[in-house]
């Protein structure tokens, strides 16, 4: 009868764990942009997808694993940003629109360049 109520308090202690990390990130105190981070090595960008809410400021810093990688998102005003491996580069930006948003890498990194896409969706808050 013990080790069934440890086995109970281990699955509880467990279930915990995984739903407090399967939360989303906490939004970035009033007047603040939160802050993403992302990566990019060939032929990808992680996150890939990034989500955000209309009227919510966010800064996004890129930082390139192993060339020099670019990031575009027209659609949303950022024209061109390009980072060399070693360096980060950091965007500003508040959606005003709902909608889902193509990105792309800016700058040509290998044959796979044109694979290097992510998209940004933009809810509504």
């Amino acid at each position: 009868m013990r080790s069934s109520k440890w086995i109970a308090a281990a699955f509880a202690i467990s279930f915990a764990a995984a739903a407090a990390s399967s939360q989303e990130p906490t939004p970035a105190p009033a007047g603040e942009a939160r802050k993403i981070s992302v990566t990019a090595k060939k032929y990808e960008f992680t996150p890939s997808k990034i989500e955000l809410k209309v009227g919510e400021p966010v800064e996004i810093t890129f930082e390139a694993l192993d060339a020099t990688h670019g990031f575009t998102c027209k659609e949303l005003g950022i024209d061109k940003v390009v980072f060399e491996k070693g360096k980060t580069e950091t965007v500003k930006l508040t959606p005003e629109k709902a909608g889902t948003y193509e990105f792309k890498c800016a700058k040509f990194c290998g044959f796979g360049h044109s694979k290097m896409k992510g998209e940004i969706v933009v809810t509504a808050p």
